[in-house]
């Protein structure tokens, strides 16, 4: 007995210590010892709804294009998403010598080898386009070396506070012991009985198309700018258009030879975009006849191909929207340096 309670003890302190320390959590993620929530998608993590339980996969088996013919390297650097992070996109799915790329939230303090073909890409998701365009990209610091750096961590003093912060620790706690299968079963018991019982589902979803399509709040909710069918005047998108042209322009005082734009559409705006009345703000953008820059266009194509174009339970896309994308992605790459002298 005296074991047992020395076990529970140690057991108790170990759960305590990773409720408190996000470095913990991560760490005990990094080591497999528990499922990070996100394996059947970021919705049904927050609405647990069993029809919206969808496996995901990563995306393998993408050949890039062939390259034309080019004496200098290529090297793309992008500013990106979630789209475009590591789990997702990486160096050997674009026709590039050399891949960079740095989040939105990060700096990136950059010297381009004037001796490579320098591609900027800048991709964003449509919900935090709007955010993000209210100035010119701040992320591109001209340095004598490249590397990234990231915004500065909160003081000690702040870190004490979230650790024993309580929404933060029962997040940490749940993330920790009920991500599980186990655990998740007994969720979407209660999830579902919530749905058939009162239609009711977690304030962070919205369920669309008579509630066969589950897509993230923040896409439908028009208190704020992240909606597609919150209103969007004309005088918003010219000065989203002249802070994307001041990036161009800064980007190629940087010694960038080609820039070029991709935003990614909310799930609502290909899969229900009469859900509200739409903005139309992918649309306005591309078509502005004061842009500068080249773009990457998949709204349409989405469209068309419906819900094999997003995860059933997770605001990203399939492996046959993201290939899709880079397949335009690529193509506009081998455009461009075949017209680089």
């Amino acid at each position: 007995m005296k074991l047992l309670k020395y076990v529970v003890l140690v057991v108790g302190c170990l759960i305590w210590a990773v409720g408190q320390s996000q470095y913990l959590l991560t760490k005990v993620g990094e080591w497999h010892l528990i499922k990070d929530g996100y394996q059947y998608g970021d919705l049904y993590r927050l609405a647990n709804l069993s029809k919206f339980k969808d496996q995901k996969d990563t995306c393998r088996g993408y050949t890039p294009p062939a390259r034309p013919p080019h004496s200098k390297k290529v090297h793309l650097y992008i500013i990106g998403d979630s789209f475009s992070e590591k789990e997702r996109v990486g160096p050997k799915d674009f026709v590039a010598d050399k891949y960079t790329r740095v989040h939105w939230a990060d700096y990136l303090h950059i010297k381009l080898d004037t001796t490579e073909t320098n591609i900027l890409l800048i991709e964003s998701v449509e919900r935090h386009f709007r955010q993000k365009m209210v100035a010119p990209i701040q992320v591109l610091i001209p340095d004598t070396a490249t590397f990234i750096s990231v915004v500065d961590p909160p003081g000690y003093m702040t870190q004490l506070d979230n650790a024993f912060n309580g929404t933060f620790t029962r997040d940490r706690l749940d993330a920790f012991l009920f991500q599980n299968d186990f655990f998740l079963t007994f969720k979407e018991w209660k999830a579902d009985l919530q749905y058939k019982l009162f239609r009711r589902v977690n304030e962070s979803v919205t369920l669309v198309n008579d509630d066969q399509d589950m897509v993230f709040y923040m896409d439908t909710d028009t208190s704020g700018i992240t909606s597609s069918f919150t209103p969007a005047e004309d005088s918003e998108i010219d000065s989203i258009v002249r802070h994307l042209n001041t990036s161009a322009q800064f980007a190629d005082s940087l010694g960038f030879e080609h820039v070029f734009l991709s935003i990614i559409p909310n799930k609502v705006s290909v899969l229900q975009p009469e859900y509200g009345v739409y903005n139309r703000l992918i649309e306005r953008i591309y078509k502005h006849p004061e842009l500068k820059m080249p773009t990457i266009d998949v709204l349409a194509d989405f469209r068309q191909m419906g819900r094999h174009s997003y995860l059933k339970g997770d605001s990203h896309w399939t492996c046959e929207g993201q290939f899709l994308w880079l397949n335009k992605v690529n193509t506009e790459i081998n455009r461009m340096v075949a017209t680089t002298p």
